[in-house]
């Protein structure tokens, strides 16, 4: 049986499937606050948000098992926000959101034991380690939007109830997990403050257990006299 043998750089990226996601995550950053403001930049934005999820898979996917569940929660995901974008209905959003929440948290479960594995550290890890930071804070936001549907209200913008768009949920996530403080946008009932809350403990948690992680790696070698 003939064997197919692939290109350096192709080899290389499909063993560096960390760094790509790495990268998909940052396009999908630096593109939703640019995009989010028109239908057709919310479409150009989930052109973004499905390359996240087809990298998410290909680093996830390192079982057939795990590589089916992942693309069975993509697809949800995909649909209702095709449908919500169709249709306008908040309810559209609400069930793109949850299932990206699923998604997510199934991809952060897989990508997490790759990198926090007793094993050599490499730089696809290192790599993994920031992807899964800012998957985090995507996931947050996605809670934040389905939290949004049931309790309308629950954010503010200067002290006023407003309903954020992806975009700002986003950024209020990102603002949460990196304990820079409330500015802006704030939680202004008890669900969405107790959310807020459980993220802000995630990301100093987070921090600590990858440094933890980090040193046991590297021990301090003994000097000798």
């Amino acid at each position: 049986m003939p064997t197919v043998t692939l290109h350096p750089r192709l080899a290389q990226m499909l063993q560096q499937r960390c760094f790509v996601l790495f990268v998909a995550m940052l396009a999908l950053l630096v593109a939703v606050p640019f995009l989010s403001g028109t239908t057709q930049g919310r479409v150009i934005a989930n052109l973004f948000n499905i390359l996240v999820l087809v990298t998410a898979v290909a680093a996830v996917g390192r079982s057939t098992l795990s590589f089916v569940i992942a693309c069975l929660l993509a697809l949800p995901v995909l649909a209702f926000q095709l449908l919500a974008l169709q249709t306008g209905e908040p309810g559209y959003f609400a069930l793109s959101w949850g299932f990206g929440a699923a998604f997510y948290t199934f991809a952060l479960v897989h990508l997490l034991h790759y990198v926090l594995r007793q094993d050599k550290i490499t730089a696809d890890k290192l790599y993994g380690a920031v992807a899964a930071y800012m998957m985090i804070a995507i996931l947050w936001a996605l809670l934040y939007g389905v939290l949004e549907y049931f309790y309308p209200g629950a954010y503010a913008f200067g002290g006023t109830p407003k309903a954020l768009d992806m975009g700002e949920l986003i950024y209020f996530s990102f603002s949460v997990l990196t304990t820079s403080g409330f500015g802006d946008f704030t939680p202004i009932v008890i669900q969405s403050r107790f959310l807020a809350m459980l993220e802000s403990v995630t990301g100093v948690m987070y921090v600590a257990i990858l440094i933890a992680r980090l040193t046991g790696v590297y021990p301090v070698m003994e000097r000798k006299f």
